[in-house]
């Protein structure tokens, strides 16, 4: 088959090595059902950069997304929040009638919940999976925005051998805790194996935590703990708790207790004990304009960079509710430095305004942003409406260098406001700690992403490693060498070459190696070239695809500068007509395939409209 290669497209040399479940998190489903998505579709993080998996099963994910992949980083299950699926999306056996408390405004399509679920493996038994889940109905006081609040913490369990390997679920709703409840989280212990889960009380300073080990879950145990008002005051000033949004970093050193309104408490973790200590706040101010509301609304939306350096919260402001604002909301996305002493001060806007759908004055648009959740690629995905999310790409960077895009990834098919919330599955134990008793050590796994840079030539190498790497030594394939984490690489010429990386720690090394292909080949179909035709060039709010022949199945494919498909588009015989308003400007790679092989492909150029 003739094959087009862009600049900047890698190509695995072998698979990543699965150790400790690395890649339970690699699927990410979405789509938002019949009548709104054509198709299921899963954004796929087993391909660098990430891909788009479409399938044929159009089961919703709505607002709810959870998945667990099996050691290879195919989807083993995935849940909307009313029912567990196979990996082929059929209903597993017994698995319907989740999260049954159903409150008033629950889509039929899926579990309304945002972040509110996940799944984790037994320890010790990799036979056992559990779906973890927010069950939720009428807060008590019944007041808006937080007229909702979790009542139970439930599990599913499925036996992931019955079936031949499609599963059954041998147990649902069990009740592992209950009260006015925030979405859970999740913390591998210091041991390396079992897991904390926490839970936040939404109206208090109260804290649960369970443990999973190889025999199940513990009772609950609470901690009082924080600054947050104990109990919250119901006096219509908003001053309520959130559902959605708390989160451990990546190291499980720290713990984000969110409350959109009244602000955030960053903890430390002690993973032996389960315990939080030392609060520092994040507070939110007021607004000027309204003494009921805070100057931001809720975001939902909450990460830590991988190093712990930054955290990360979105926002949206209501445009309504400001004077001289016209009708609409202002998205925000808020970096703050953990390393400064006074983190209220260290707050910087992250997001540039780069799409058409932010509009004079004041930036207003239509759209919010929503969940947050740092890839296995080490991108910070946010959660927006319509069919992408918004990525920063160096989120260990301060401010406008965490690089903010907007519409990147662009799915192509409507997705709602869905993002899963995934456990770090590849954090190993705490080496030294006295609960460090299982005799299992932290040996570096090798993994890396390639990214462009501004030169043709030059790539940027992003360390992904995990499993505690203390040196990094990279061979770049062209005879050089490097010892940084993340080493930025420039080569002399075009070409294939094998770069490889080799992390070490005191209990052993590992490496990982890929083929880097630098310049552009093609094989186009002479014949063909006559018979297609693509104008404007540059342009603007519309392209033009003109097919001179009537040919059998020509499909309109469209990749970013970095390889990635943007847009494809099924051709008829004449003039199809592509909107593009909301496409972002810069330089765009085209192919017309004809029953998938490649008939005339080129450049063109989006500028601003």
């Amino acid at each position: 088959m003739n094959k087009l290669v862009i600049v900047g497209v890698f190509i695995f040399l072998s698979l990543n090595k699965q150790v400790n479940g690395q890649s339970h998190d690699y699927m990410w489903p979405l789509g938002y059902g019949p009548n709104n998505s054509e198709h299921r579709i899963f954004y796929n993080f087993k391909d660098d950069p990430p891909s788009t998996i479409i399938r044929s099963d159009s089961v919703s994910n709505g607002l709810y997304s959870a998945s667990f992949c099996d050691q290879n980083g195919n989807i083993q299950f995935f849940s909307n929040g009313l029912k567990i699926f196979d990996k082929n999306g059929i209903i597993v056996e017994n698995g319907f009638g989740l999260n049954p408390t159903v409150v008033e405004w629950q889509s039929r399509l899926s579990y309304p919940g945002g972040q509110s679920g996940f799944f984790l493996g037994r320890p010790g038994n990799s036979d056992l999976i559990y779906l973890l889940s927010l069950d939720f109905g009428l807060h008590p006081a019944n007041e808006w925005p937080y007229e909702y609040v979790g009542q139970n913490l439930l599990v599913a369990t499925i036996d992931a051998t019955a079936n031949d390997g499609h599963g059954r679920v041998v147990q649902k709703n069990e009740v592992l805790l209950s009260g006015t409840l925030m979405a859970p989280t999740a913390c591998i212990h210091a041991n390396g194996r079992d897991w904390w889960i926490l839970v936040s009380d939404a109206d208090s300073n109260r804290h649960f935590r369970i443990l999973l080990d190889s025999t199940g879950f513990s009772a609950p145990a609470e901690q009082l703990i924080g600054s947050k008002p104990n109990p919250i005051p119901y006096n219509n000033g908003n001053q309520k708790g959130t559902l959605f949004g708390n989160c451990f970093s990546p190291s499980g050193q720290l713990y984000a207790d969110i409350n959109d309104y009244l602000g955030i408490s960053i903890f430390h973790f002690d993973r032996c004990s389960g315990l939080l200590f030392n609060e520092r706040r994040i507070d939110f101010s007021p607004s000027p304009y309204h003494s009921n509301f805070y100057r931001n609304g809720p975001g939902f939306g909450a990460a830590f960079s991988a190093d712990d350096h930054f955290f990360y919260k979105t926002a949206t402001l209501n445009g309504a509710w400001v004077p001289l604002i016209p009708a609409g909301t202002i998205p925000y996305l808020f970096q703050y430095d953990l390393q400064n002493i006074n983190i209220n001060e260290s707050v910087d806007t992250i997001n540039i305004i780069d799409s058409i759908d932010y509009h004079f004055p004041g930036n207003i648009t239509w759209e919010g942003f929503y969940g947050m959740e740092l890839g296995p690629d080490g991108r910070l995905y946010v959660a927006h409406t319509d069919y992408s999310y918004c990525t920063v790409q160096y989120p260990n960077e301060p401010g406008k260098k965490s690089k903010f895009k907007h519409d990147t990834p662009f799915f192509g098919t409507y997705k709602s406001v869905a993002i899963p919330y995934m456990p770090n599955y590849r954090l190993g134990p705490l080496d030294g700690s006295p609960c460090d008793t299982l005799g299992i050590n932290n040996i570096p796994v090798a993994n890396f992403r390639i990214d462009d840079s501004l030169g043709l030539l030059s790539r940027y190498f992003y360390d992904l490693s995990h499993h505690e790497p203390a040196t990094w030594n990279w061979d770049f394939g062209d005879g050089f060498n490097s010892t940084e984490q993340s080493p930025l690489h420039q080569y002399e010429n075009e070409g294939i070459y094998q770069v490889c990386l080799t992390v070490s720690n005191p209990y052993g090394s590992d490496t990982h190696c890929r083929t880097l292909s630098l310049g552009i080949s093609k094989t186009e179909t002479p014949q063909m070239m006559n018979q297609v035709e693509i104008s404007p060039n540059p342009f603007c709010d519309k392209l033009s695809v003109v097919l001179n022949a009537n040919l059998h199945s020509p499909v309109f494919w469209l990749y970013d500068q970095m390889g990635r498909l943007f847009y494809q588009q099924h051709l008829a015989f004449g003039n199809t007509e592509i909107e593009t308003r909301t496409f972002p400007p810069g330089i765009y790679f085209w192919e017309v395939r004809i029953m998938g092989e490649l008939a005339k492909s080129g450049k063109v150029i989006k500028v601003e409209n």
